[in-house]
């Protein structure tokens, strides 16, 4: 992995798995707003990929998945309630753009994860930590208020008793209490994480990928609020489903005892 002073948002696709990596070393992966610009870029990317199987996101090196926001720029980008607008816009679209990749998302969370390395970690479909990791969101701390979107995503994850924890004491918390209020899907040690994290990219990858949009769709728009949801697509994707060669070839496949391919169609 390749170190670098310039704040930036890295991909790599090989073999249907993409790797996203956030990269500012200097400031324990901090997110600069060129940073929710590349993950904008990186998602519509991603989002236009037919070869595409899973994404995993992570932070350079083991210190840190995303310490929160740079707060160095914060002197030039909130100044005054039409910047804060603005620049709020910014982070909804980076992360409504990963929420809307069509395969799973995955975050590979070592150390700190922390106000934005939170909600970019929300933004995930699965996040595994390791037990050094520390999240939490400390706006109360900078008075700071927080996007009901992203408010609503967090009380999804972690229901409504803890998200008003995180909220209203602005404390970190550790692995143990993000494995049991549900933040992670699974906590492992350090030096077993990326491991484990890389036999879970293989084992959806090698999933039929009609299905695991299908699951995202109906997700998304479960998690939607009332009345932006539209019902019509999941279940248009359960019907691709049904009538994919995939399916089909899953069923010949079972009968003659053989493991599936899918081709994603």
């Amino acid at each position: 992995m390749t170190t670098t002073d310039t704040p930036r948002v890295t991909l790599t696709v090989e073999q249907g798995i993409a790797r996203v990596t956030l990269s500012n070393p200097a400031r324990r992966n901090a997110i600069t707003r060129s940073m929710w610009l590349d993950l904008t870029r990186i998602a519509d990317e991603l989002k236009a990929r037919e070869d595409l199987r899973v994404v995993l996101i992570r932070g350079e090196g083991d210190v840190a998945f995303a310490s929160g926001a740079d707060i160095s720029e914060f002197g030039e980008s909130r100044r005054d309630p039409a910047q804060a607008d603005q620049h709020t816009h910014i982070i909804q679209t980076a992360l409504d753009g990963i929420e809307s990749i069509r395969t799973p998302v995955v975050a590979l969370v070592h150390g700190f994860c922390i106000g934005a390395g939170t909600a970019i970690a929300l933004a995930c479909d699965l996040r595994y930590l390791d037990t050094n990791a520390r999240f939490g969101v400390p706006a109360a701390r900078l008075g700071i208020g927080y996007s009901p979107y992203w408010i609503k995503r967090l009380v999804e994850v972690v229901g409504r008793a803890v998200t008003a924890e995180i909220l209203m004491t602005g404390q970190f918390f550790d692995a143990d209490k993000a494995l049991r209020c549900g933040f992670a899907n699974e906590t492992l040690p350090p030096e077993s994480l990326d491991a484990f994290v890389e036999t879970q990219l293989q084992t959806m990858a090698g999933n039929a990928p009609l299905t695991l949009t299908a699951a995202k769709i109906s997700l998304r728009e479960i998690a939607a609020f009332e009345s932006e949801r539209d019902w019509s697509a999941p279940f248009a994707a359960v019907e691709a489903c049904a009538r994919s060669q995939d399916y089909l070839g899953a069923l010949a496949a079972f009968a003659d005892k053989q493991k599936p391919v899918f081709n994603g169609y």
